[in-house]
C-alpha cells in the first residue's frame, strides 16, 4: 500500500478531517467516490474534498460527527499500488526513490535515500551514509541513472556534494 496522506486533525462538527498530503495528485486521489484505506485495511469512501493553505480537508461517507472524525486522527491513508497512474519517462513516485541505494559512477556506495524534500526548483534527496548524511539535488547534473526496481541510483560525484 502507498501512503498518500495522514489525518492530523478535524474541522467543524460534521466529521470533516484535515489531512497532511504526501501526494502531488491530491485532486485525483480524493475524487468523490474514491476508496482510500487505513493501515488495518478499513475502506473509507471520499465524499467531499477541498484544499486550504496547503492542507487537504476531506469528508468520508459514514463519518458525520466530530467524534467519528476524532477517532481517525493520526491515521494514515493508503492507496493500493495498482491504482497508481503511469508516469512519463524519467518521472518517479516518492516511494520508488525512498530506500534506494546511491552509488557513484565508479560504484562506490554513498548511502541510502531516507527522505525527499520539495524545494521550489527541484526535489532534494536526503541520503544517509556511514559518516552522516548529505543532500542530493535530484537534477540531471548529479543524477545519472535511477532504477526503481533494483532500488539503485547512480550519481556523478562532485567536490562539495558529500
Amino acid at each position: 500500500m502507498i501512503r498518500i496522506a495522514k489525518i492530523i486533525n478535524t474541522r467543524g462538527l460534521k466529521g470533516e478531517c484535515k489531512v497532511m498530503l504526501f501526494t502531488d495528485q491530491d485532486d485525483l486521489r480524493f475524487q468523490k467516490g474514491n476508496p482510500l484505506y487505513l493501515k488495518d485495511g478499513k475502506k473509507l469512501i471520499v465524499e467531499n474534498y477541498s484544499v486550504y493553505k496547503g492542507f487537504g480537508y476531506v469528508r468520508f461517507e459514514g463519518i458525520t460527527t466530530l467524534e467519528q472524525a476524532e477517532a481517525l486522527k493520526n491515521e494514515e491513508l493508503y492507496l493500493p499500488p495498482e491504482e497508481l497512474t503511469e508516469l512519463e519517462e524519467d518521472e518517479y513516485y516518492y516511494h520508488e526513490l525512498n530506500g534506494c541505494e546511491v552509488y557513484t559512477e565508479e560504484g562506490e556506495d554513498t548511502g541510502k535515500v531516507v527522505d525527499i524534500l520539495e524545494t521550489g526548483a527541484n526535489l532534494v534527496l536526503r541520503v544517509r551514509s556511514q559518516s552522516g548524511q548529505y543532500l542530493l539535488p535530484f537534477v540531471n547534473a548529479f543524477v545519472l541513472d535511477v532504477d526503481p526496481k533494483e532500488k539503485k541510483i547512480v550519481i556523478r560525484d562532485m567536490d562539495g556534494l558529500r
